[in-house]
């Protein structure tokens, strides 16, 4: 068998710890995610949001860094604190590690989004902006521009609200729009504007946001844009341009990347994901035809056989959560003492 060998997908957006979660809403249909965000406040301390947030934090990220890695999606903006697990070298994807980030205008303190504002340019500015339909969230716009918010280093996350005149500015004066497809539709019953984005000549990027509001992981929310979008906004959005010049990477950023047959539409598609010249999660024949010699734990992957890293195994065997779908032998995986093998 034959694979295609691609260049890892750029996650534009997620909140890396929280994607233990449930997929959570209190009502079918919100003018505006803050609405969402005040109901899921006041519910933290009670189950089954209660007992979930008071696992570890380095558990909580490892499973969000392991639903990218698992997808293909190696390199990953989180829109969270800069926690310094994320930047570990065993973590399993690259996390972007310079930025700057404010929640949202509705969430953020005063002092939050000053220093959002005042922040050095050369670095993205990330924000929740015009998540919701209505007039509130329109609003958003206009008034982080009056506060000094918005520059080439703004990322602008969701844009839902945006209006024709507001996009026609923005398309200009930003880095970018992240795109969160499913999520607006779980929680918004609508999506950006994301075709007049790109006919004004806006970047778009491609985020999954979390397990809390997203139908799953990237290839997830690739494949309901693939619905939503026309085809070159699709293939744009397969291909990652926009995210590495939003987010200021290098061109082919990373040694990681991963095999496939063709454009995958679920990570049971995924043949093999490499990192670091290392193979992290494959097929046994994809595994054994590009590393014969690095040997691995055996898996089970929404019922499909895989293959993992002896390290990453052993993370994930001392974790307190379980990704859902992966299934290992947690005991063997904890005695494994096997070297690891060199590759060039």
């Amino acid at each position: 068998m034959r694979w295609q060998r691609c260049a890892p997908r750029i996650n534009a957006h997620d909140h890396l710890e929280l994607n233990h979660y449930p997929r959570t809403r209190y009502q079918r249909v919100y003018a505006s995610a803050h609405d969402w965000g005040e109901q899921v406040s006041a519910r933290l301390n009670a189950p089954p949001l209660g007992p979930l947030r008071a696992l570890p934090l380095r558990d909580r990220l490892l499973i969000g860094g392991l639903k990218n890695l698992l997808c293909g999606a190696c390199i990953v903006v989180h829109h969270n604190p800069p926690h310094r697990a994320l930047f570990q070298r065993d973590f399993p994807v690259s996390v972007l590690q310079r930025y700057h980030w404010a929640h949202s205008l509705h969430f953020s303190s005063a002092d939050e989004l000053r220093r959002f504002v005042q922040a050095a340019p050369g670095t993205p500015r990330i924000i929740h902006l015009a998540e919701g339909t209505d007039d509130g969230a329109t609003r958003e716009y206009d008034r982080l521009r009056a506060a000094g918010g918005v520059s080439r280093d703004t990322v602008l996350v969701h844009g839902v609200g945006l209006s024709a005149a507001q996009i026609e500015h923005a398309t200009h004066a930003c880095a970018g729009l992240v795109w969160c497809p499913t999520t607006n539709a779980y929680l918004l019953g609508a999506t950006a504007d994301i075709e007049r984005w790109c006919a004004c000549g806006g970047r778009l990027a491609l985020g999954s946001d979390s397990r809390l509001t997203a139908d799953g992981d990237w290839l997830d929310e690739y494949r309901a844009a693939s619905l939503l979008a026309p085809p070159p906004i699709a293939r744009q959005l397969w291909e990652g341009a926009n995210a590495t010049a939003m987010f200021g990477l290098p061109a082919g950023t990373g040694e990681s990347y991963f095999l496939a047959e063709d454009i995958p539409t679920c990570r049971a598609e995924i043949a093999l994901v490499v990192r670091r010249g290392q193979p992290q999660v494959g097929t046994p024949a994809a595994w054994d035809a590009a590393f014969p010699r690095q040997r691995g734990i055996d898996a089970l992957l929404d019922g499909q056989q895989r293959r993992l890293h002896p390290r990453l195994a052993q993370q994930l065997a001392r974790c307190a959560l379980n990704e859902p779908g992966l299934d290992f032998d947690r005991e063997a995986a904890r005695r494994a003492r096997w070297p690891l093998v060199r590759y060039t």
